[in-house]
């Protein structure tokens, strides 16, 4: 992650990547994990 404070963008997951990893995780419930088009997706 670039910032590490959820300023940068580059943590935000979900539908509408309104879903920020630095402030709202990095724990996360299984069932929202599924929820996320992310999750198990490789990309670079």
């Amino acid at each position: 992650m670039k910032c590490g404070i959820g300023l940068c963008g580059s943590c935000c997951v979900g539908e509408k990547n309104d879903i920020s990893v630095c402030k709202d995780g990095p724990v996360f419930k299984s069932t929202q994990l599924k929820t996320f088009p992310q999750f198990g997706s490789y990309s670079k």
